[in-house]
């Protein structure tokens, strides 16, 4: 799987826009290979994935639309979008690296998308927008392979 980071950017707009673009591919990917996932699902989320584009789309529309300091009062920016996006790699980077394949992996898998949707809940609530992204993201976690 390619190397990630989400949030780059030189402001936290920016950092925003590109946490909607890399979860974007990062889910892609991910649903995309299909082994994390129960198989009796697959075709089900892999046809559902297909709609969500417009969702990415609508939500960075929002966030660049959106009010500063709206996003502000949100922690959608400053020291609370870095302690948030420090998290959402934290557990990017410690998935990337053990994967799902130890004992235990499937719960990195987890953690991971659990992070990434309250930071999605977090968005949507602010801007009105991106509740179908993380609704799939909160799905997801419920089809994990379970390793035990």
């Amino acid at each position: 799987m390619e190397k990630f980071v989400f949030g780059v950017g030189e402001d936290d707009r920016k950092r925003l826009l590109n946490f909607v673009d890399t979860l974007q591919r990062f889910l892609e990917q991910v649903v995309d290979n299909g082994e994390y996932f129960q198989p009796k699902f697959r075709d089900d989320y892999k046809k559902a994935w297909n709609e969500l584009n417009p969702h990415f789309s609508a939500l960075k529309d929002a966030l660049q639309r959106a009010d500063t300091h709206t996003l502000l009062a949100q922690g959608l920016l400053g020291t609370q979008l870095n302690l948030k996006l420090a998290v959402v790699n934290h557990f990017l980077n410690e998935f990337l690296l053990y994967g799902i394949e130890i004992i235990g992996g499937h719960k990195l898998l987890e953690k991971l998308l659990r992070i990434v949707s309250k930071l999605l809940a977090n968005m949507a609530s602010t801007v009105g927008t991106g509740l179908a992204i993380q609704s799939y993201t909160d799905f997801l976690v419920a089809m994990i392979k379970d390793d035990g």
